[in-house]
């Protein structure tokens, strides 16, 4: 929210700077705070964290990670111009929607981080499902004001749900090599995020409406439900043949 409000009073290229400057406190911050003479973990070493890679289930966690997050990202990229064009809410307002969107981000990882301790992947599959109805009530009433304002808020709650039962669920899967899988997992929700922008602008390129855009990112959330349930079968398989 502060960057789209930075971007619409200096350009958009005060808001990347402003990006530039948060990244550099953040190193001077690393740097002074962070201590140097911490020991290293034990463990397999950089052979035991390239051998988890073998692994089916951090695969599949990796998927999920980056289908949900596209599921996002195609909708979200252009959620500018829908709450302009669509939900008839004017350019000064996007500001405070997106900080409501952030607010439902925030309550939404306490809430994921709660329901992954007590049961992992059916708060996966029941978050990813609830998404891909909530894309298809804002296909529906997006165009009611207050209806997509409670909807970005319910969205970025959810979409924040399911972040600690999917970086859960990698480590468990890399157990003997967690580093590497954990790491790679924040590269796939980022594979997430360009490719669900891409598959929304050639959505968009290719007559969707941004009113019919949210379909699009239901689609997404759904393929992420059946890559959860391939995943979760699995463990259910692995464990009556243990």
């Amino acid at each position: 929210p502060a960057g789209t409000a930075l971007g619409e009073a200096f350009g958009w290229r005060a808001t990347f700077l402003a990006v530039v400057g948060i990244g550099l406190i953040s190193v001077a911050a690393i740097a002074w705070l962070v201590p140097s003479d911490v020991a290293e973990p034990s463990g397999g070493g950089l052979v035991g964290e390239l051998r988890v890679l073998g692994k089916l289930q951090v695969w599949l966690a990796m998927l999920i990670a980056s289908l949900a997050s596209a599921s996002l990202f195609a909708v979200f990229t252009y959620i500018k111009p829908y709450l302009t064009d669509v939900s008839g809410l004017s350019r000064a307002t996007i500001t405070w929607v997106l900080l409501l969107f952030g607010a439902g981000m925030t309550i939404g990882n306490i809430i994921g981080g709660r329901l992954a301790d007590w049961k992992l992947m059916p708060t996966v599959i029941a978050t990813l499902l609830a998404m891909a109805v909530l894309f298809v009530v804002f296909t529906k009433l997006g165009a009611i004001a207050a209806v997509a304002v409670a909807i970005v808020f319910v969205w970025g709650m959810l979409i924040f749900i399911v972040v600690p039962p999917l970086q859960i669920r990698v480590v468990e899967a890399a157990a003997e090599g967690p580093n590497l899988a954990a790491t790679l997992n924040q590269g796939a929700f980022n594979v997430g995020n360009a490719g669900g922008a891409w598959i929304g602008g050639l959505a968009i390129s290719s007559g969707v409406s941004y009113a019919n855009l949210p379909l699009v990112g239901a689609t997404l959330a759904l393929l992420a439900v059946a890559v959860a349930v391939l995943s979760q079968s699995l463990d259910r398989r692995a464990v009556v043949q243990a």
